[in-house]
């Protein structure tokens, strides 16, 4: 019997994790690398003070079956005040770190170059607390030679690797567009519960959600999570943390008639955060170099893109 295949996944958000899990379950060595402390991605979960905020992905649409089924299986349950949206329970983060159980990850570590040798990938490693000398040039600690690679990150940032090699999908990535999000965190010791979830139709907050609410969560202390529209974070994308905190905190006051004064107040931008111009296919996927991308800008901006994107490349792999 042969040695099996090996492959790296580049990023461990919903896409790499399912891409990952598929080859792992056929047999293949797999290895995850991401940037990030956690794996998830944008199912991301912030713990401080005694709040809890999901100030990433909030909840995850389920038509398809086997994404349902994954749902069901890794933390989540349906999330009453969305109607039949999922949530973790109680946390996104909960739902990936169930994900992630038993995969190989390289988490804190950045990949800044991608490097073809004999018939086989090697990568260019960075601490990613430190950041990295350059995007296009070969630096850093050379991993180990991979049959293949998988790139699961944002299409600006697999855009860069892949230019910096002349790869032509470097090109078809030239149409995708990923819009930014600013999240709002406010945590309020002793305050009375306000609404569960309100849309705001004007200003600058698109979402907001009280994380109590969420299926296992604590009643108290009362947090809640805001998202600002696409629209406005990119137009304030640079614009100072205390800024945007008191903006988005006097919207969120209008929206929710909640005048008591928030005792935690913090904001996170994402600035890959919607596939607003998404790629139109479910994957790329290149056999004779051994080179897939995958994540939710392939196909829409929603929890279940990711995971359908990843298994649709996880079986090109595998077929």
């Amino acid at each position: 019997m042969g040695l099996s295949k090996t492959a790296a996944v580049i990023g461990a958000g919903m896409a790499g994790l399912t891409a990952a899990a598929h080859l792992a379950q056929a047999g293949w060595g797999v290895t995850l690398f991401d940037k990030g402390r956690k794996p998830g991605g944008r199912m991301a979960t912030r713990s401080q003070d005694g709040f809890m905020f999901n100030h990433g992905c909030q909840f995850a649409s389920a038509h398809d079956a086997g994404f349902r089924a994954a749902l069901i299986a890794n933390h989540a349950e349906i999330w009453p005040a969305t109607g039949d949206k999922f949530s973790g329970k109680p946390s996104i983060a909960l739902l990936a770190a169930s994900l992630a159980a038993g995969l190989n990850i390289k988490l804190g570590t950045h990949v800044s170059f991608l490097a073809r040798q004999d018939a086989g990938w090697r990568l260019y490693l960075h601490n990613a607390a430190i950041t990295p000398p350059s995007l296009v040039e070969p630096h850093g600690e050379l991993s180990p030679a991979f049959d293949a690679v998988i790139l699961a990150i944002p299409a600006p940032q697999a855009a860069a690797l892949l230019a910096a090699i002349d790869h032509p999908f470097a090109v078809k990535l030239a149409k995708v567009h990923l819009a930014p999000c600013w999240a709002l965190m406010l945590g309020f010791a002793g305050a009375a519960p306000g609404p569960d979830i309100v849309k705001p139709t004007s200003g600058p907050l698109s979402w907001i959600a009280r994380e109590n609410s969420r299926p296992g969560a604590a009643p108290t202390p009362v947090s809640y999570t805001t998202h600002a529209s696409a629209a406005w974070s990119a137009a304030h994308l640079e614009h100072p943390a205390d800024e945007v905190i008191a903006t988005l905190s006097a919207a969120f006051v209008q929206a929710t008639r909640i005048t008591a004064p928030a005792t935690f107040a913090s904001v996170h931008r994402w600035r890959y955060a919607l596939a607003d111009a998404p790629l139109g296919e479910d994957c790329l996927w290149d056999p004779q170099q051994q080179l897939g991308l995958c994540g939710d800008w392939c196909l829409a901006g929603k929890l279940e893109a990711a995971y359908l994107s990843g298994r649709s490349l996880g079986i090109r792999l595998t077929a």
